[in-house]
């Protein structure tokens, strides 16, 4: 009887540590996700507030 609950108690607290495990990596990945929108975000305002060539063309 001891050796079950002995076992039980390993396979649950192997299970909270999975679910631990992959809420982090799960967290992560959002996180990295979030940072490439803002990252490609600050590259189109570069682009809008860089003139273009076609621009600097027509004011010439």
């Amino acid at each position: 009887m001891d050796f079950w609950l002995f076992i039980t108690i390993i396979v649950g607290f192997s299970l909270l540590y999975y679910g631990y495990d992959k809420k982090k990596s799960y967290e992560l990945k959002t996180k990295k996700i979030e940072l490439e929108h803002k990252k490609l975000d600050l590259e189109m305002k570069k682009l809008e507030n860089t003139p273009s060539d076609q621009q600097q063309d027509k004011n010439r």
